[in-house]
């Protein structure tokens, strides 16, 4: 799985943002989160970098991963990351709430243990 070393920075990075998405919802109300004027902004980056750092797994890794994983939709995920880079006008930050709660726990159990250090170099 891991042919190429930077998946697995690629996958840490992942696992990082993963961390950051889970620290804005966690315990808070949907309702304030929302109209918070940053906190929904700042979930869009951390979904956004996540879509970004997906894009650049690479196909064997991806491949050999949604063999053993199919319900990982990494093309939604990236497809996300373009919406916020681009149509930032159109985001639906409740949207980006309901995936936290319902997605980013599915993404995170499905992401492999990352390899000791010695054998990624």
């Amino acid at each position: 799985m891991w042919s190429d070393p930077r998946d697995a920075a690629y996958v840490y990075e992942m696992i990082q943002r993963i961390s950051q998405i889970e620290g804005l919802v966690t315990d808070r109300d949907r309702d304030l989160f929302l109209a918070d004027i940053s906190l929904p902004h700042a979930l869009a980056l951390h979904f956004l970098v996540l879509g970004e750092t997906a894009n650049k797994l690479s196909a064997s890794f991806k491949a050999s991963f949604k063999a053993a994983v199919p319900e990982v939709e990494w093309k939604k995920i990236i497809n996300l990351r373009h919406l916020i880079a681009h149509e930032y006008r159109q985001i639906d930050h409740a949207e980006l709430w309901r995936l936290s709660l319902t997605k980013i726990p599915e993404l995170k159990a499905a992401l492999p243990p990352l390899p000791p250090p010695a054998e990624i170099f």
